[in-house]
Protein backbone atom coordinates (compact mmCIF):
# COMPACT_ATOMS: atom_id res chain seq x y z
CA UNK A 1 0.00 0.00 0.00
CA UNK A 2 1.68 3.25 -0.91
CA UNK A 3 1.61 6.37 1.19
CA UNK A 4 1.62 8.40 -1.47
CA UNK A 5 0.41 12.54 -2.53
CA UNK A 6 -3.27 12.13 -4.21
CA UNK A 7 -2.30 12.50 -8.16
CA UNK A 8 -5.17 15.44 -8.98
CA UNK A 9 -4.64 17.14 -12.47
CA UNK A 10 -4.12 20.10 -10.93
CA UNK A 11 -1.41 22.30 -8.48
CA UNK A 12 -3.61 20.57 -5.77
CA UNK A 13 -1.60 17.70 -3.77
CA UNK A 14 -3.77 16.33 -0.61
CA UNK A 15 -1.68 14.38 1.64
CA UNK A 16 -3.03 10.68 2.66
CA UNK A 17 -2.50 8.06 5.27
CA UNK A 18 -2.73 4.70 3.50
CA UNK A 19 -6.04 3.52 3.71
CA UNK A 20 -4.70 0.07 5.50
CA UNK A 21 -4.27 1.90 8.55
CA UNK A 22 -8.34 3.37 8.90
CA UNK A 23 -9.73 0.04 6.84
CA UNK A 24 -10.41 -1.55 10.60
CA UNK A 25 -13.00 0.10 13.06
CA UNK A 26 -12.06 0.45 16.18
CA UNK A 27 -15.08 -0.30 18.27
CA UNK A 28 -16.96 -3.44 18.02
CA UNK A 29 -20.48 -3.48 19.17
CA UNK A 30 -22.72 -6.21 20.97
CA UNK A 31 -26.08 -5.92 22.03
CA UNK A 32 -27.31 -6.37 25.16
CA UNK A 33 -30.21 -9.00 24.41
CA UNK A 34 -26.75 -10.97 23.16
CA UNK A 35 -25.10 -11.54 25.65
CA UNK A 36 -27.67 -11.60 28.40
CA UNK A 37 -31.06 -12.98 29.29
CA UNK A 38 -33.09 -15.85 27.42
CA UNK A 39 -31.93 -14.99 23.80
CA UNK A 40 -27.76 -14.56 24.47
CA UNK A 41 -25.71 -16.82 22.67
CA UNK A 42 -22.18 -16.98 23.66
CA UNK A 43 -20.55 -13.50 22.26
CA UNK A 44 -16.56 -14.35 21.18
CA UNK A 45 -14.09 -11.52 21.84
CA UNK A 46 -10.60 -12.11 20.77
CA UNK A 47 -7.67 -10.98 22.49
CA UNK A 48 -4.13 -10.14 20.36
CA UNK A 49 -0.68 -10.12 21.82
CA UNK A 50 0.50 -6.54 22.23
CA UNK A 51 -3.11 -5.12 21.77
CA UNK A 52 -5.73 -4.72 25.15
CA UNK A 53 -9.15 -4.93 24.61
CA UNK A 54 -11.94 -2.79 26.50
CA UNK A 55 -15.63 -4.16 27.01
CA UNK A 56 -17.63 -0.49 28.26
CA UNK A 57 -20.86 -1.01 29.62
CA UNK A 58 -21.13 2.92 30.08
CA UNK A 59 -23.31 2.67 27.04
CA UNK A 60 -26.22 0.84 29.10
CA UNK A 61 -25.90 2.47 32.28
CA UNK A 62 -25.07 -0.78 34.00
CA UNK A 63 -22.74 -0.83 36.90
CA UNK A 64 -20.35 -3.82 37.31
CA UNK A 65 -20.30 -5.89 40.02
CA UNK A 66 -18.21 -8.99 39.77
CA UNK A 67 -16.44 -10.89 37.48
CA UNK A 68 -15.22 -14.79 36.89
CA UNK A 69 -12.32 -15.45 34.70
CA UNK A 70 -12.16 -19.83 33.77
CA UNK A 71 -8.64 -19.55 32.72
CA UNK A 72 -6.36 -16.77 34.25
CA UNK A 73 -3.07 -18.38 32.71
CA UNK A 74 -2.97 -15.95 29.54
CA UNK A 75 -5.64 -13.19 29.83
CA UNK A 76 -4.79 -10.41 32.87
CA UNK A 77 -8.14 -8.12 33.83
CA UNK A 78 -8.34 -4.92 35.19
CA UNK A 79 -11.13 -2.36 35.45
CA UNK A 80 -12.04 1.34 36.69
CA UNK A 81 -13.36 0.16 39.51
CA UNK A 82 -12.59 -1.60 42.39
CA UNK A 83 -14.69 -5.59 42.41
CA UNK A 84 -15.32 -8.32 44.46
CA UNK A 85 -12.91 -11.05 43.70
CA UNK A 86 -10.45 -9.11 42.04
CA UNK A 87 -9.38 -6.44 44.45
CA UNK A 88 -9.08 -6.86 48.37
CA UNK A 89 -11.04 -4.53 50.95
CA UNK A 90 -13.48 -3.85 48.01
CA UNK A 91 -16.28 -2.13 50.30
CA UNK A 92 -18.22 -0.27 47.38
CA UNK A 93 -17.87 -2.66 44.37
CA UNK A 94 -18.30 -0.83 40.65
CA UNK A 95 -16.88 -0.19 37.54
CA UNK A 96 -17.72 0.37 33.87
CA UNK A 97 -15.14 -0.57 31.79
CA UNK A 98 -13.00 -4.11 31.89
CA UNK A 99 -9.64 -3.52 30.12
CA UNK A 100 -8.23 -7.16 28.90
CA UNK A 101 -4.58 -7.95 27.57
CA UNK A 102 -2.92 -11.12 26.57
CA UNK A 103 0.54 -12.44 28.78
CA UNK A 104 2.56 -15.00 28.04
CA UNK A 105 1.06 -18.39 29.17
CA UNK A 106 1.58 -18.87 33.22
CA UNK A 107 1.30 -23.20 33.94
CA UNK A 108 -1.39 -23.25 36.67
CA UNK A 109 -0.87 -26.55 38.10
CA UNK A 110 -4.37 -28.46 37.45
CA UNK A 111 -5.79 -25.96 34.67
CA UNK A 112 -5.94 -27.42 31.22
CA UNK A 113 -3.87 -26.19 28.52
CA UNK A 114 -6.70 -24.21 25.84
CA UNK A 115 -7.25 -21.17 23.39
CA UNK A 116 -10.33 -19.88 24.83
CA UNK A 117 -11.55 -19.22 27.94
CA UNK A 118 -15.23 -17.83 29.58
CA UNK A 119 -15.58 -14.37 31.34
CA UNK A 120 -18.90 -14.04 33.23
CA UNK A 121 -19.63 -10.51 34.33
CA UNK A 122 -22.57 -9.48 36.55
CA UNK A 123 -24.02 -6.00 36.66
CA UNK A 124 -26.09 -3.76 38.59
CA UNK A 125 -28.92 -1.16 37.00
CA UNK A 126 -29.71 2.31 39.00
CA UNK A 127 -33.21 0.41 39.13
CA UNK A 128 -30.89 -2.33 41.47
CA UNK A 129 -31.68 -5.18 39.13
CA UNK A 130 -28.75 -7.63 38.51
CA UNK A 131 -27.69 -9.15 35.00
CA UNK A 132 -25.24 -11.65 33.77
CA UNK A 133 -23.55 -11.63 30.99
CA UNK A 134 -20.90 -14.08 29.16
CA UNK A 135 -18.32 -14.00 26.54
CA UNK A 136 -15.80 -16.22 25.01
CA UNK A 137 -12.42 -15.01 25.15
CA UNK A 138 -10.11 -16.25 22.43
CA UNK A 139 -6.46 -16.04 22.06
CA UNK A 140 -5.75 -14.43 18.27
CA UNK A 141 -2.76 -13.59 16.46
CA UNK A 142 -2.36 -11.55 13.48
CA UNK A 143 -3.38 -7.92 13.07
CA UNK A 144 -6.07 -6.59 16.01
CA UNK A 145 -9.63 -5.83 14.54
CA UNK A 146 -11.11 -3.69 17.38
CA UNK A 147 -9.53 -2.30 20.43
CA UNK A 148 -12.95 -1.83 21.83
CA UNK A 149 -16.04 -3.92 23.12
CA UNK A 150 -19.34 -1.64 23.83
CA UNK A 151 -22.43 -2.90 25.15
CA UNK A 152 -25.57 -1.54 23.65
CA UNK A 153 -28.89 -1.60 24.63
CA UNK A 154 -31.27 -3.22 21.83
CA UNK A 155 -33.25 -0.78 19.75
CA UNK A 156 -36.65 -1.51 19.52
CA UNK A 157 -38.07 -2.54 16.02
CA UNK A 158 -40.05 0.22 14.28
CA UNK A 159 -42.73 -0.87 12.30
CA UNK A 160 -42.83 1.67 8.65
CA UNK A 161 -44.98 2.11 6.02
CA UNK A 162 -44.20 -0.32 3.19
CA UNK A 163 -44.43 2.39 0.80
CA UNK A 164 -41.11 3.38 -0.76
CA UNK A 165 -39.39 6.48 -0.10
CA UNK A 166 -38.10 7.82 -2.62
CA UNK A 167 -35.59 10.54 -1.03
CA UNK A 168 -33.36 7.97 1.24
CA UNK A 169 -33.67 5.66 -2.01
CA UNK A 170 -31.59 8.47 -3.68
CA UNK A 171 -29.59 9.29 -1.01
CA UNK A 172 -28.08 5.93 -0.56
CA UNK A 173 -27.24 5.47 -4.20
CA UNK A 174 -25.10 9.19 -4.56
CA UNK A 175 -23.63 8.00 -1.13
CA UNK A 176 -22.79 4.93 -3.23
CA UNK A 177 -21.56 6.63 -6.56
CA UNK A 178 -19.68 8.69 -4.21
CA UNK A 179 -18.21 5.61 -2.24
CA UNK A 180 -17.46 3.99 -6.05
CA UNK A 181 -15.78 7.24 -7.01
CA UNK A 182 -13.35 7.24 -4.23
CA UNK A 183 -12.52 3.69 -4.75
CA UNK A 184 -11.89 3.96 -8.24
CA UNK A 185 -9.67 7.38 -7.62
CA UNK A 186 -7.45 5.16 -5.12
CA UNK A 187 -6.68 2.44 -7.37
CA UNK A 188 -5.77 4.86 -9.88
CA UNK A 189 -3.38 6.50 -7.22
CA UNK A 190 -1.80 3.18 -6.26
CA UNK A 191 -3.24 2.97 -2.91
CA UNK A 192 -5.73 -0.37 -3.66
CA UNK A 193 -5.72 -2.21 -6.33
CA UNK A 194 -8.66 -5.26 -7.03
CA UNK A 195 -7.48 -7.99 -5.33
CA UNK A 196 -6.84 -6.34 -2.30
CA UNK A 197 -8.89 -7.32 1.04
CA UNK A 198 -9.89 -3.91 1.35
CA UNK A 199 -11.35 -3.72 -2.28
CA UNK A 200 -13.67 -6.90 -1.36
CA UNK A 201 -14.77 -5.58 2.02
CA UNK A 202 -15.48 -2.29 0.57
CA UNK A 203 -17.90 -3.97 -2.52
CA UNK A 204 -19.48 -5.88 0.71
CA UNK A 205 -19.96 -2.84 2.26
CA UNK A 206 -21.92 -1.50 -0.87
CA UNK A 207 -23.65 -4.47 -1.21
CA UNK A 208 -25.26 -3.88 2.64
CA UNK A 209 -26.22 -0.31 1.93
CA UNK A 210 -28.27 -1.73 -1.39
CA UNK A 211 -29.65 -4.09 1.14
CA UNK A 212 -31.45 -1.10 2.94
CA UNK A 213 -28.61 -1.33 5.94
CA UNK A 214 -27.43 2.43 7.32
CA UNK A 215 -23.82 3.34 6.58
CA UNK A 216 -23.08 2.48 10.43
CA UNK A 217 -24.60 -0.90 10.26
CA UNK A 218 -22.90 -1.91 6.78
CA UNK A 219 -19.22 -0.54 8.00
CA UNK A 220 -19.77 -2.73 10.88
CA UNK A 221 -20.95 -5.95 8.95
CA UNK A 222 -18.34 -5.84 6.49
CA UNK A 223 -15.52 -4.47 9.07
CA UNK A 224 -14.85 -0.86 7.31
CA UNK A 225 -14.37 2.03 9.57
CA UNK A 226 -16.33 5.13 9.04
CA UNK A 227 -13.61 6.91 8.73
CA UNK A 228 -12.32 5.33 5.76
CA UNK A 229 -15.88 5.63 4.11
CA UNK A 230 -15.77 9.09 4.46
CA UNK A 231 -12.09 9.45 3.00
CA UNK A 232 -13.56 7.34 0.05
CA UNK A 233 -16.28 9.98 -0.48
CA UNK A 234 -14.30 12.77 0.28
CA UNK A 235 -11.74 11.98 -2.90
CA UNK A 236 -14.82 11.33 -4.81
CA UNK A 237 -16.21 14.95 -4.01
CA UNK A 238 -12.21 16.67 -4.78
CA UNK A 239 -12.34 15.44 -8.22
CA UNK A 240 -16.21 16.36 -9.08
CA UNK A 241 -15.35 19.88 -7.83
CA UNK A 242 -11.91 19.96 -9.74
CA UNK A 243 -13.44 18.93 -12.99
CA UNK A 244 -16.52 20.95 -12.55
CA UNK A 245 -13.92 23.75 -11.91
CA UNK A 246 -11.87 23.12 -15.08
CA UNK A 247 -15.00 23.04 -17.06
CA UNK A 248 -16.02 26.41 -16.58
Amino acid sequence: MKNLLIAIPTAIAVAVVPLSTIAAPVVHTIRQSQASGTTATLQTINIWNGHGVAISFYAIGETIKKVWLDDPSQILIDTDGCLEGLDQNCTNPGAGLIHLRRIKRVNIPGLPQTSSTLLTVITQSSSGERKAYSFRLAISNGTPKYSQVVIKNDVAQVKTSPTPQLSPLVRTQQTINQIRGGIAIAIKNGQMNYQDELHKRLQKFIGYLQEGDDISTAANKASVSQELVNKLMSLSNISLNLTQGNSS
